[in-house]
């Protein structure tokens, strides 16, 4: 099942075809950029437009927004959220924070979600049990 890029529910059938590559190319029509309504995809598309006109090559880097956020990820965000305001001071309300260290609290959590999200989504990355190398005895 592919999750649709936009609300992360099962993907039917609607997808994104980049005419930038030649036919036969795999990039051609990538996996990720799959959605289940015309809503999703419209989304998508207007995203799309608006960052090929202001930077082409971040193109490649649309990551699929994923709905609900999976345990890591929310952990990966509390944490950095946790490390900026243990900075400030628990002792200072959220709602009184100057501009700069709301910034940085958003700066954090968006750091820590991408990053998550870009390791789940690499192969590569994926933590492993401890199991992997040891041989099969049949």
């Amino acid at each position: 099942m592919t999750p649709c890029w936009g609300c992360g529910r099962a993907a039917r059938g609607l997808g994104h075809l980049d005419v930038r590559r030649r036919i036969g190319d795999p990039r051609r029509a990538p996996y990720r950029w799959a959605f289940c309504t015309t809503t999703c995809q419209d989304a998508f598309h207007q995203l799309y437009d608006t960052r090929r006109r202001s930077d082409p090559a971040a193109l490649e880097d649309l990551l699929p927004v994923t709905h609900p956020l999976s345990h890591d990820v929310q952990r990966a965000c509390i944490q950095a959220f946790a490390s900026v305001v243990d900075g400030i001071g628990y002792d200072v309300p959220l709602g009184h924070y100057n501009q700069t260290q709301a910034t940085q609290v958003i700066e954090a959590i968006t750091q820590a979600y991408e990053v998550s999200i870009r390791s789940q989504s690499n192969p590569r990355s994926r933590r492993t049990d401890g199991f992997e190398d040891e041989e099969i005895p049949f």
